[in-house]
């Protein structure tokens, strides 16, 4: 069945890729305050300028469009807390707030939301969805409370998606990631070596297996099949859904460090720095109950799947003089 769907945040690094798989699939009418990158100009004739702060806009393309499923990706999704808290709550809060009034208004009844294994209490073992919260980064405590607004409204069915480390590039048509900054290990780490930069590694005393960070990396092909899989899942089911989506591996700072090595097969270049705040020690997901729920397991997310996919990105974006902002890292 061919669903009328409205992506928030389609501009973004998520919204483009799964715009991009799925585009044959559904009727998707893209939805982002920002255009779409010029390297992704397919979704013009679907895109539609709207900041979700802006209310009444926002009402108008809601009663104009009259989808049947809402994939909420919008927000503020930097990790770093430099950001003002007014950010995040505007951004993630109070924009998802306006959503769910004109969902109710125009009797939408499915969505499926785009959360974070940022909510989560650390952890040594995998981390299941019944395990505790205990955000510790602005971004993942404006998540969670993202969480409990879609929660408390009886009216809306949901399927609310903890994404842990998403990252890498699809591969037809290419699109990655391209955050301004850019503060992710992979892309950040890649664009370094290109360049013979030095890598910063933010910590070496966690109590991990060599002292750096670890966490749970998912390609970003996997991400966009574990959305498509959550709206077919609630377009045929009236009930509500949270679920991990993840690897379930650890890897660690050092470990990407090492593979990158292999791949370029030469010395990577890195130093050891300050650790930042909010970043946990480990994160890494049990993934038992989405194979369980929506028939779905991470299919591309080897780390060599995903540092060779993020290194054609990469390529693609240096033939179109695409510069990633590194200023921060």
């Amino acid at each position: 069945m061919n669903f009328k769907v409205l992506l928030t945040g389609s501009s973004g690094y998520i919204g483009s890729c799964f715009f991009e798989t799925f585009k044959n699939k559904l009727s998707i009418f893209c939805l982002d305050y920002k255009k779409p990158h010029f390297l992704n100009n397919s979704q013009k004739k679907n895109f539609i300028k709207c900041n979700l702060l802006n209310k009444k806009k926002l009402e108008k393309i809601i009663r104009k469009i009259k989808p049947d499923l809402i994939i909420h990706l919008a927000a503020q999704s930097t990790v770093n807390e430099n950001i003002k808290w007014e950010s995040y709550y505007k951004n993630n809060i109070i924009a998802t707030k306006n959503l769910i009034y004109l969902m109710n208004k125009y009797k939408i009844k499915k969505l499926v939301f785009s959360s974070t294994a940022s909510v989560y209490k650390a952890k040594k073992n995998k981390i299941s969805e019944k395990d505790k919260l205990y955000p510790v980064s602005k971004y993942g405590k404006s998540k969670l409370l993202t969480e409990k607004l879609i929660r408390k409204n009886k009216n809306i069915n949901h399927v609310i998606l903890r994404f842990f480390n998403v990252c890498s590039a699809i591969r037809k048509p290419l699109i990655g990631e391209l955050h301004d900054p850019e503060t992710h290990l992979i892309p950040v780490s890649i664009s370094k070596v290109f360049n013979n930069d030095v890598i910063k590694i933010f910590g070496h005393k966690y109590k991990t297996k060599d002292g750096t960070c670890e966490r749970d990396y998912i390609h970003i092909k996997d991400i966009c099949y574990a959305i498509y899989s959550s709206l077919n899942l609630i377009m045929r089911k009236e009930k509500n859904y949270i679920l991990n989506v993840g690897n379930g591996k650890a890897i660690s700072n050092l470990q990407i460090i090492k593979s990158l090595k292999k791949f370029f097969k030469k010395k990577i270049k890195f130093k050891y720095t300050s650790k930042r705040a909010g970043d946990n020690p480990r994160l890494f997901c049990d993934t038992r109950k989405a194979k369980k729920i929506i028939n779905w397991k991470s299919k591309n997310s080897k780390i060599t799947t995903i540092l060779k996919d993020e290194i054609l990105w990469h390529k693609y974006l240096t033939k179109n003089n695409v510069k990633r902002n590194l200023t921060s890292v």
